[in-house]
């Protein structure tokens, strides 16, 4: 039995030797799985299609554009499930946020970049740099200091697992330079792209967007560093440093008829009715203007109960919500069709905004003009904001529907009704007319008008310039304050705590009321 097992165990070396020596010549390829690509297999053109619908759909995901911007900021409030309006955030929602822009778009992003700049390929280079500094800014804008020069770097020869905050203040330094550089690649003789269901693979498009996000990301950090040399080099210079033109530049992503390529707020409706249109800014353009700013036929339907348009307080108690004016959800408004259809676009970035920008440089002498290009860029971009709803005649159509209304209002039957709602709007002498005096308090409140459904964006430029002057909340869980950024993921504690807390320790407490760098305002 002995020597049998002896000679058993002989053959077994015997194999193994023989084994070793057939195969160590294919054994790459035979260990090598076919069904598990590696990265520089990655197709660019269908990363670049997932990112931009990932990206989009965040910013305009109900519980964080809707919720902690809209609400926020005013233009939406809760009539049920009201935490979020008294600012008490979801920290699952804060939790979504961040690993859906570090592990869904902005890795998807990461990976076009590197495999751009290992191919050569200067269009999808140009294209990931731009998404990465859109994203990158709404995480630096929400948070302050965020991982960026160690962030998605999990999965690189030398990954980082645990990667470093780096301060908002060279982050944006980085966001700007990217820009810089996605203009200078943007060539009229760089090479095609595809996948592109932002701008149909249009380069130039990408070119007026890369320039016009790096304006609004000058003007945003314009109280710690002065723009005025690189402002007044981009205006002066349109062929070199191309920038929205028209609504037709808007970055916004067109979303399809049905789930999952749906507008978010239209999913949401499927199942929700637990917002409304807030009362404030119902308050502004309708209730207590002197003259009716008509954009409110387009913002917010009319109360089912109640036939006019009636907006709701933020932040009160679910119960006080449920019985406000009557009834809560039959007496107030929903947010308008326009947005709440399938179709609806995810708006990035509008020419509205940009002409905003060039207002505010104007009146601030960061560009020639003072008040006369001010105001001049002040009523265009007003202007601009009406033409944006309605390219598809949802304006148009809106007006003519409320032309009696209008018309009992003191509107000349005769007049052509979507000219006379213009001429009107900037004519009655009220804050609309532009005022030298308060051309900076004018300028940021018709932005924050204008931002209406970009409830990320509308937040954080308020907290940049304190207007229009809001009151919190009326049953606020956050010391009589509105907030001005958000928690730190709760996620992160468990992860990467050693960073966490060095960033905590440099930039306060993490808590709602911990500005970031840019934010010098005191909105209170």
């Amino acid at each position: 039995m002995k020597s049998k097992l002896i000679y058993s165990f002989a053959a077994f070396l015997m194999g193994l030797v023989i084994l070793s020596s057939g195969c160590t010549k294919d054994f790459e390829e035979i260990n090598t799985n076919p069904n598990d690509p590696g990265i520089n297999q990655a197709a660019p053109n269908m990363l670049l299609t997932n990112a931009i619908e990932s990206m989009t759909d965040r910013v305009h995901e109900i519980f964080l554009g809707h919720e902690m911007g809209s609400c926020w900021v005013q233009h939406m409030a809760k009539v049920q499930y009201t935490d979020e309006d008294k600012y008490v955030p979801r920290i699952s929602v804060i939790n979504n946020t961040w690993t859906s822009f570090y592990a869904a778009s902005g890795f998807d992003v990461q990976t076009i970049l590197n495999l751009a700049e290992a191919s050569g390929h200067a269009s999808y280079k140009a294209v990931a740099l731009i998404l990465k500094s859109y994203i990158t800014s709404v995480l630096t804008d929400e948070f302050g200091d965020v991982p960026y020069s160690e962030a998605w770097r999990g999965s690189s020869e030398e990954p980082i697992l645990s990667p470093v905050y780096d301060t908002q203040e060279s982050i944006y330094a980085a966001l700007i330079e990217n820009l810089t550089v996605a203009n200078e690649l943007l060539t009229e003789d760089a090479p095609e792209i595809e996948g592109d269901i932002l701008f149909g693979n249009d380069l130039m498009a990408w070119k007026k967007f890369a320039n016009s996000l790096k304006l609004r990301l000058l003007l945003r950090r314009s109280d710690r560093v002065d723009p005025t040399e690189e402002m007044t080099k981009m205006f002066a210079d349109p062929d070199t440093y191309p920038v929205f033109e028209s609504n037709a530049d808007n970055a916004a992503l067109q979303y399809l008829g049905s789930a999952p390529n749906n507008n978010p707020i239209n999913e949401n409706r499927k199942t929700r009715d637990d917002h409304r249109v807030s009362k404030t800014i119902v308050d502004y353009l309708y209730a207590e203007a002197p003259s009716p700013d008509y954009r409110i036929v387009v913002y917010a339907e009319l109360a089912a109960g109640k036939g006019d348009w009636i907006g709701l307080p933020n932040g009160m108690l679910t119960a006080d919500a449920a019985a406000y004016n009557g009834n809560g959800l039959a007496n107030t408004s929903k947010i308008g069709s326009y947005f709440s259809k399938a179709t609806a676009p995810g708006m990035l970035m509008s020419y509205s905004e940009l002409l905003f920008i060039k207002a505010e440089a104007a009146k601030r002498g960061f560009i020639p003009g003072g008040d006369a290009v001010a105001e001049e860029a002040y009523h265009a971009a007003i202007r601009a904001s009406w033409d944006q709803y309605n390219q598809d005649g949802t304006f148009t159509a809106k007006l003519a529907t409320w032309k009696a209304t209008f018309i009992s209002w003191g509107m000349d039957p005769n007049a052509d009704i979507y000219e006379y709602a213009w001429e009107d709007f900037v004519a009655y002498g009220g804050t609309y007319d532009y005022v030298p005096s308060r051309g900076l308090e004018q300028i940021a409140t018709q932005k924050w008008v204008a931002l209406f459904d970009q409830g990320l964006q509308a937040a954080f430029e308020w907290r940049r310039t304190g207007y229009p002057v809001l009151v919190p909340a009326i049953a606020n869980q956050n010391n009589g304050k509105i907030p001005v950024r958000a928690y730190y993921p709760s996620d992160e504690a468990g992860r990467n705590p050693a960073n966490l807390a060095a960033a905590i320790e440099r930039q306060g407490p993490d808590n709602l009321n911990t500005r970031v760098w840019w934010d010098t305002k005191d909105n209170y």
